[in-house]
Order: structure tokens, then C-alpha cells, then sequence
């Protein structure tokens, strides 16, 4: 999954950019979807069949979601890597135009911490080092972000793909302009200085894990939640009490995935309020 997504996620950017150049940075996330959404549908096709066939709680049940979010896991992490290579290697002409929607994005955050989603977690200067401020305000963020993957994902089967792929170009994108900012540290190694710098970035890029790790699995869980749901309303037939096991089975992901998604932001509260 991982190598997939970086081979999907580079020919998405440049299909999108030879052909729709204009629209092409969201473009590329839609080309990521399609490609996914087969085979993410089908995981989940199997993963409802083994609910029902397995509906006690347990190790069953760990395992059969624990590899669906690995498969995201590897899927987001393909995606950051290719972004944040190709936000480097490309000219400075087709990077204005190819990463259009997420450098904009970027750029109306500022010089304001980014959360795993790209948004703005707010000014310093609303909360300065007050915890419960931060706290409010990342949960407020990043639960609406849980509340839209489980949407789309109940909506259209495996669609929080789209909103994974959009926070993963974001991460990507962010990786990418710290890499361009290290070349010319590393110009005493000539030919090897684009190397040595974008293994420095994706070495920095470390410091999203505290918060970053926790959010994503929430969104991961939800979005899973979301389609399991969505496979199981979409069959014709049904064996006894199947909705009802896969309700509980999506239920406990939410919790999960909320549990996460206050997890993160404790940390990220914490790191903010200066503690």
C-alpha cells in the first residue's frame, strides 16, 4: 500500500497537470480516491462478512480492523512521501500550479501551527498558555474532521479517502517547503544535497507524531465506522441480526476514533500551552 500510493499519488499529479492543469491539485486527490475506492470497497465487502461471520468481541475483532487501519496508515504515509518529493523536485512554475489549492491553504494559516488536517488551530493570542482554550479549540477542529470522514465514508462507501488524501498533500506540502529551506545547508555535498535534505524534513516531519498519530487513527476508525456501515445498508440481503452487529461493531470505532481524536488533543494542548 505504501509503494501504491506513492506510484497512484505521482501519476494522479501528473495526469491531473498534463491535462487540467488549472484544477489539477484537486484533481490529483480525486484520481487518488478513484484508484483506492475499488480496493478499500473490497476490503470492507470482507471485513462486514467477517463481522457477521465473527461477532463476538475480542481478537476477532482487533484484528480485522487493526489491518483496515494499517491500510490507511500505509496508504496516508505513501501519500505524504510522494507529495513532499514532488514538491521539491518539480520547477518552481509547475509547483505554483500542480500544489495550487494546498499552498493556499498553507499560506492563509501563516506562520500559525498547523494541525494534521491543515486547518489553523488559532492565534497564540487567544489562548496563550491557557489548556483548556487550546484544548476546546483542536477538539472542536479536529472532531468535526472525524464527524465529516464518518460522513463521507456512510455517504460513499470508502469517500473519506478524499479527505485523508487532501490532509495528507497538506502534510506533504508542509514537509516539502521546510526540504527546500535545508538544500543550501547541505551544499557542501553537491549532487547529494537534495537527498540529504529531504531525509532531514522527513526527520522533522517526526514532531507531528505526538498529536499527529492519535488524530489520525481517530479519523482512520471513523471512516472505517463510515463504511462498514455504508457496505452493510448496500447488500440486498441480510443474514439474522447482521445490522445490529455491525452497528455495535461501527459504534465501538467511533468511540475509538473519539478517543483518539481526545488524545491528540490533549497533547497538542499541552504542547501549545507551553507545559
Amino acid at each position: 500500500m505504501l509503494f501504491f500510493a506513492i506510484i497512484v499519488s505521482s501519476a494522479s499529479l501528473w495526469i491531473s497537470y498534463l491535462t487540467f492543469p488549472e484544477s489539477s491539485s484537486i484533481l490529483a486527490i480525486a484520481f487518488i480516491t478513484i484508484a483506492l475506492v475499488p480496493i478499500i470497497h473490497t476490503l470492507f465487502v470482507k471485513d462486514e462478512a467477517a463481522n457477521v461471520r465473527n461477532p463476538k468481541l475480542g481478537i476477532n475483532f482487533l484484528t480485522r480492523n487493526v489491518t483496515a487501519i494499517k491500510i490507511y496508515a500505509w496508504f496516508f504515509i505513501g501519500l505524504i512521501i510522494s507529495y513532499s518529493f514532488w514538491y521539491v523536485a518539480v520547477p518552481p512554475e509547475v509547483e505554483n500550479v500542480m500544489f495550487k489549492e494546498q499552498t493556499e491553504e498553507i499560506d492563509a494559516i501563516g506562520k500559525l501551527k498547523a494541525s494534521v488536517t491543515g486547518k489553523v488551530v488559532q492565534q497564540r493570542l487567544v489562548c496563550g498558555n491557557d489548556f483548556n482554550c487550546w484544548f476546546m479549540l483542536i477538539f472542536y477542529n479536529n472532531g468535526s474532521v472525524l464527524l465529516w470522514a464518518i460522513l463521507f465514508s456512510f455517504i460513499f462507501g470508502a469517500g473519506a479517502i478524499f479527505l485523508i488524501g487532501w490532509n495528507a498533500s497538506i502534510i506533504g506540502i508542509v514537509i516539502g517547503r521546510d526540504v527546500i529551506g535545508m538544500i543550501s545547508a547541505y551544499a557542501y555535498l553537491g549532487n547529494m544535497n537534495f537527498a540529504a535534505a529531504y531525509l532531514h524534513g522527513l526527520f522533522n516531519a517526526i514532531g507531528f507524531l505526538p498529536h499527529g498519530l492519535p488524530e489520525s487513527l481517530g479519523y482512520f476508525s471513523g471512516a472505517i465506522a463510515g463504511a462498514i456501515i455504508s457496505v452493510a445498508i448496500s447488500k440486498r440481503k441480510y443474514k439474522t441480526h447482521e445490522i445490529g452487529i455491525v452497528a455495535r461493531d461501527a459504534l465501538i470505532l467511533i468511540i475509538v476514533g473519539l478517543a483518539f481524536i481526545l488524545l491528540g488533543a490533549g497533547i497538542e494542548a499541552t504542547i501549545l500551552a507551553g507545559y
